[in-house]
């Protein structure tokens, strides 16, 4: 029994200990050395609750805040956490090397005890005046902002893509933003990026230092001519959140907002011109990486069945401005106009995807024919070298049908038919009545007979005005221009409700209105190049300005937040503006 009641007693203690060694209650400061002037803030915490606190006698002090209580709670693992402590504000009284006694409180019927805490005071230093403290914070805070643009290659070939992003680094909270400067893109043919109208905020360095940034815009550039070229900078006006100096009613300190603007400062891009050695007479202008294809659906049909003739470049590369080789083929296959379909991204790495161009062919005559080798010269990034895609012809065998009509002579063995040779003179005459003719000499005679040489003149000018009208190339192509402008002010209407859909379709219906209207190419639509063309055609400037305000505001409206646009005052703004310009031209 003795024994028994040992190892009961040896147990309860070991339970005591275990349980008393959970329990805490420490003092901390929140600084060990102060100047004479200065305060210091004196903690006393424990992880359970208790009763009867009794703080230190804070002889050497002047108690200027405080007791202030605070508790909480915690979950971690299932296992709940407490924590309760009890702070002050203490200024001390003279220097030297100060104690703060022990406090004490009573927890499960048992009093714990702080160590005492010794802190060293210097001599009063001069003290700055609060307001330029938190000023001097405030700027500190401000500073933490950086608006930056980061250029992939500041030193590309022409027509070479290269991507500039905005960026926004910042270690404090961004209440907002608004634009006061949009960056212009002289001399450069730009492709925009959708943004997220609610941009991730992410984590990066900048300089160095870890901060979180989001993108506010990013562009795909391609450079049009050599030289420096120089970008306008993206100024924007954002409001940060600020400590103001004042605490609330809980000792908490109280923030405002202070607004400054930023700028990302001019970018300037060194732009080469292409290597003149090695370049392919049928150089279309790619510079990338691509690979050419030219497929049919079928190699062996019907005459008058329809075949596809599909042609693509695909790859990595100025997609947007290359031209697609143009296919050719015995004239017994009719070829029709193609249908085109891009499928185009663009991001940090430039542009990648394909265009294709769909032809329809359909055949006329039975027989073997042929589309004719085709080729494809592009400029390499890689190798810095120019290549060419050799595409083989394509053979097409035409099973059944009319045979194709060829000039053939007359053979001498031709048979004569019997009723054409002089035929026996008859013994008996036989006797006809005359008859009286009620076509000659009528009028209906006299029309009949001079209508056809009057057709003459009028046939002429009709076949002289269709063989000009097949040999104006540029007029097709000013027609076809106007109508695509046509086109995508409808598909512009179309996609009224969509913000991106909307002034993508919007910018291209103004760029295709000036390729009809001024025979300019997609390499010379930069904004300086429109104004001074514009000008020399005598446009007002009132038209004038009001045709680069449209254009700019669908640049804007790519990443502006949804409010700051108005798609349906835009799209009645282009109206106005391609009427007015219309009658301007005329």
């Amino acid at each position: 029994m003795k024994i028994l009641r040992y190892y009961i007693l040896l147990f309860a203690l070991i339970c005591t200990q275990a349980i008393l060694a959970q329990i805490s209650f420490e003092a901390t400061v929140s600084r060990d050395n102060i100047p004479l002037n200065d305060n210091v803030r004196v903690d006393f915490a424990m992880n359970q609750d208790g009763d009867n606190f009794s703080p230190p006698r804070f002889d050497n002090f002047t108690v200027v805040g405080g007791p202030n209580q605070s508790v909480s709670y915690a979950w971690t693992n299932g296992k709940k956490s407490f924590n309760k402590t009890y702070s002050y504000f203490l200024q001390p009284k003279k220097k030297g090397t100060l104690s703060i006694g022990s406090a004490s409180i009573e927890i499960e019927g048992q009093v714990y005890k702080t160590k005492p805490i010794t802190i060293t005071v210097s001599d009063a230093v001069a003290k700055q005046d609060p307001r330029q403290q938190y000023n001097q914070v405030q700027q500190k805070a401000l500073d933490e902002i950086h608006l930056v643009a980061e250029v992939t290659n500041q030193n590309p070939y022409i027509n070479e893509p290269v991507t500039i992003t905005y960026k926004l680094y910042f270690n404090t909270n961004i209440a907002g933003y608004t634009g006061r400067k949009i960056p212009t893109y002289e001399k450069f043919w730009v492709h925009n990026v959708d943004i997220p109208r609610r941009p991730e905020v992410k984590l990066g360095k900048y300089k160095g230092t870890d901060y979180n940034y989001i993108v506010l815009k990013q562009d795909v550039l391609m450079a049009q001519e050599a030289g420096n070229l120089s970008i306008d900078p993206l100024e924007l006006m954002i409001q940060a959140e600020v400590p103001t100096g004042r605490r609330d009613f809980f000792g908490y300190p109280e923030f405002g907002y202070m607004e400054k603007e930023y700028s990302t400062g001019r970018v300037t891009i060194k732009a080469k011109d292409l290597p003149e050695a090695g370049k392919p007479d049928n150089f279309s202008g790619g510079v990338g990486t691509f690979t050419f294809k030219v497929t049919p659906t079928k190699t062996s049909l019907k005459s008058g069945e329809q075949l596809n003739l599909k042609v693509e470049v695909a790859g990595k590369g100025n997609l947007d401005l290359l031209t697609i080789p143009t296919p050719t083929a015995h004239s017994a296959l009719e070829m029709y106009d193609p249908t085109s379909s891009d499928k185009i991204t663009s991001g940090v790495h430039g542009m990648q995807g394909s265009r294709v161009n769909d032809y329809i062919i359909i055949p006329q005559y039975k027989g073997d024919y042929m589309i004719d080798p085709m080729e494809f010269s592009y400029f390499d990034l890689s190798t810095k070298k120019y290549k060419t895609i050799h595409i083989d012809s394509l053979a097409i065998n035409v099973l059944e049908g009319p045979t194709l009509p060829t000039n053939t002579e007359a053979k001498d063995t031709d048979v004569v038919d019997k009723s054409e040779l002089f035929q026996p003179n008859k013994a008996t005459p036989t006797v006809v009545e005359a008859s009286t003719s009620t076509y000659w000499d009528t009028t209906l005679f006299y029309v009949l007979t001079v209508l056809p040489f009057a057709a003459i003149p009028l046939f002429l000018l009709v076949v002289i005005q269709r063989r000009r009208y097949a040999s104006d190339t540029d007029g097709i192509r000013l027609r076809n221009n106007n109508r695509l402008a046509r086109k995508y002010l409808g598909e512009a209407k179309k996609n009224i409700n969509n913000k991106e859909l909307f002034y993508e379709a919007l910018e291209r219906c103004l760029h295709n209105f000036l390729k009809a209207k001024l025979d300019m190419v997609t390499s010379e639509m930069s904004n300086e190049n429109i104004t001074e063309i514009l000008t020399d055609r005598n446009i007002t400037e009132d038209a004038i300005k009001n045709f680069m305000d449209i254009k700019n505001a669908c640049e804007w409206a790519r990443y502006a937040p949804t409010d700051q646009v108005n798609i349906n005052k835009d799209y009645d703004n282009a109206i106005t503006v391609i009427s007015e310009l219309e009658k301007q031209f005329k």
